[in-house]
């Protein structure tokens, strides 16, 4: 098949080398993981891109770069020359000249600064305008294209603008799929779109000469657990147990005194638990838990209740923690009169040396809860206890898929996300990675001398579709890098496509995330 031979037309500031002046030249088209580059070798005769040249090139200038067949030789790349290199013998001279697109200018700046509240795309548009410098509109329309993901709050500090740029291109989703895809177009403008949203108009049909095609398994993971956040708790409803004489999992008892539900002093839901001590020198409270119901407080290492009591009590008490053989741990606490005051301790074998523990004391079975508030001697009054509580566990959710795991071997991931506030949260999330990596990733090396794309370039990002009866491939591929090779010498242009195939990244979870927090939210620090 013939094509016509490929046209060239460089110009670095006001320096525009005849195409006769030039040896080799490679471009390099990359998005997303990084930024499109260059490097050009021209003959130098008589030293003229020299310092003291007539047609000096220096570094920083800025450029353009158009490669094409025939009459038709579109823009690939607005550069800046990064680097200028002098190559020399008694008979020949040459200078090569190499730098990088506009989007270098996505390495220059960090930032400072908190985003609250914001989506995606404003975001994205507020670091192109204040730290770049890039323009995100073509003839009126806008680049940066909307997403669906609001972030509650973003914090920065001295990050780099690439970093935060890459973050919400990897969590933003559209129309339930994650991932956006961004890059700097030839002519200098930014781009920040859906992944898979652009399809390439060019045809490889009939015009691939090598191909290269793998799967890859290094990516798969087959079991997938992931941890939310740290506030799942027993009860559920952190209420429930002080709502009730007699809640679903235990019940109310008076160790000392007597005991009530009282529903006019209450500090959340509709009641909270009274203990009245008549001539007594104490007051003592006890929650009993039923018969598998007990709480492993190496699980939920957190307890917590709220407690009032009137000025009767001297404000000193002992919390006492009873395992089934009614062996204790405990440990005194003070409290302020006729106000609620919070009582927070972490519980587990890992802070049992924040308790007097007996003996041979189970962490794994918490059977009782005891309450106790002291007299200065004989005295008469009540206390009040509300939102009593285990907490601290994370949500969690394991899945797994047997078939990849038979095929590839067991390969496991784990991930934490702040974000994900319930078991059923973290279980989308899990499905959504194990369906995105439980399988092979497919990638493509395609190369050709004869691809003609007339005036649209082959981009990354864009998704173009290949047939190769040979190896079973027929279907669209994501295009991860272009490069466009240029040899005077042999008056080829060989353009060669790094291509890949993968399940998109499903949003299901986010979705139920933002039914509670109408948000994904995020903190990020600098890095070091």
């Amino acid at each position: 098949m013939s094509v016509n031979p490929p046209v060239v037309a460089i110009a670095f500031g006001s320096v525009a080398p005849p195409q006769g002046d030039v040896i080799e030249l490679r471009v390099h088209l990359g998005c997303t993981s990084e930024v499109s580059s260059f490097e050009v070798l021209l003959q130098n005769w008589n030293g003229k891109y020299s310092p003291n040249g007539t047609m000096p090139i220096r570094v920083g200038m800025d450029g353009n770069i158009s490669v094409g067949r025939g009459a038709v030789c579109p823009l690939l790349m607005t550069c800046r020359v990064e680097s200028v290199k002098y190559e020399s013998t008694p008979t020949e001279s040459y200078v090569r000249v190499s730098g990088r697109c506009w989007g270098e200018r996505l390495f220059r700046r960090v930032v400072t600064k908190t985003y609250e509240g914001m989506k995606g795309e404003a975001i994205v548009k507020d670091l192109l305008d204040y730290y770049v410098g890039l323009s995100h509109n073509r003839g009126g329309t806008e680049l940066v294209e909307a997403a669906d993901t609001t972030y509650t709050r973003l914090e920065y500090e001295n990050t780099p603008v690439w970093d935060i740029l890459r973050y919400i291109a990897e969590t933003a989703d559209k129309q339930g799929v994650i991932g956006y895809d961004f890059r700097v177009a030839p002519d200098a403008k930014f781009e920040f779109f859906p992944r898979g949203s652009k399809t390439s108009p060019v045809s490889l049909s009939e015009r691939i000469e090598q191909c290269e095609y793998r799967q890859d398994i290094h990516r798969i993971r087959n079991r997938v657990t992931v941890y939310g956040a740290a506030d799942k708790s027993m009860p559920a409803d952190k209420d429930a147990w002080t709502e009730s004489l007699t809640p679903s999992d235990g019940y109310w008892t008076a160790a000392a005194g007597s005991i009530s539900l009282d529903a006019s002093m209450k500090l959340r839901g509709f009641a909270s638990i009274r203990l009245e001590a008549e001539n007594l020198y104490y007051g003592a409270a006890a929650f009993i838990l039923y018969a598998g119901k007990e709480v492993n407080a190496n699980l939920y290492p957190l307890f917590n209740l709220w407690l009032r009591c009137e000025a009767a009590y001297n404000g000193q008490g002992i919390l006492q923690l009873l395992d089934r053989t009614g062996k204790q741990a405990q440990r005194p606490f003070t409290v302020g009169k006729d106000e609620w005051f919070k009582i927070e301790h972490k519980v587990g074998e890992k802070n049992a040396d924040g308790w007097n523990v007996e003996s041979g004391f189970d962490w794994n079975y918490i059977w009782q809860v005891r309450i106790i508030l002291f007299f200065d001697g004989v005295g008469t009054g009540g206390f009040w206890i509300d939102g009593l509580f285990f907490g601290g566990r994370r949500y969690s959710s394991t899945q797994e898929d047997s078939t990849s795991q038979s095929s590839y071997g067991l390969r496991e991931q784990v991930e934490v996300n702040e974000e994900l506030w319930s078991d059923t949260e973290c279980a989308l999330r899990a499905k959504a990675l194990l369906a995105n990596l439980k399988d092979p990733a497919e990638q493509l090396t395609l190369r050709s001398t004869i691809i003609d794309y007339g005036n649209t370039p082959l981009l990354p990002g864009d998704t173009v579709h290949v047939t190769l009866p040979n190896e079973g491939v027929d279907g669209d591929f994501r295009i991860l890098s272009v490069d466009y090779n240029v040899d005077a010498k042999t008056q080829t242009l060989e353009t060669v496509l790094e291509l890949g195939r993968e399940k998109p990244m499903l949003a299901d979870y986010l979705f139920r995330l933002q039914s509670k927090t109408d948000s994904l939210s995020r903190y990020k620090l600098a890095r070091s």
